[in-house]
């Protein structure tokens, strides 16, 4: 499965918002940056996350988002599904005699890579992320 980049980004956004202290807000400009997301790109898909009850927003001067639940209550697969839609869609215009084997197969590898992405929560990510900083100093 590949990911639009929209859904990557969304993904980067969320892992952003994950990182920080329980109800700081994060600029857009500033997820951006640390994420490098392009702006053109984040302000509709944090507005989509808003939407869909994931990040709230704040206006003003110490405006910004922030996470409506708590990271490890915000599964990857959420925000997959909601970007991508369905793992696997067929197409049934061009069915055929025998492509209920080929149905069967999509149908597995969607519950396969599902069981995956609903395994990995954002706290996860947070929590690898912080494994892979080095730290050189002395």
């Amino acid at each position: 499965m590949i990911l639009s980049n929209r859904c990557y980004y969304a993904l980067k956004a969320m892992l952003e918002l994950a990182q920080q202290e329980r109800g700081r807000t994060v600029t857009t400009n500033e997820i951006a940056q640390a994420q490098h997301i392009p702006p053109r790109f984040l302000e509709t898909i944090l507005r989509e996350l808003k939407k869909n009850r994931y990040t709230e927003s704040v206006r003003g001067k110490d405006g910004g988002y922030y996470l409506v639940k708590e990271p490890k209550q915000i599964r990857i697969g959420d925000i997959i599904k909601l970007f991508e839609g369905p793992l696997f869609e067929m197409n049934n215009k061009h069915a055929h005699k025998n492509d209920h084997v080929f149905t069967e197969i999509w149908k597995e590898a969607e519950v396969a890579l599902s069981s995956v992405y609903d395994s990995i929560t954002f706290e996860d990510l947070v929590r690898k992320s912080h494994q892979h900083v080095v730290d050189y100093s002395i």
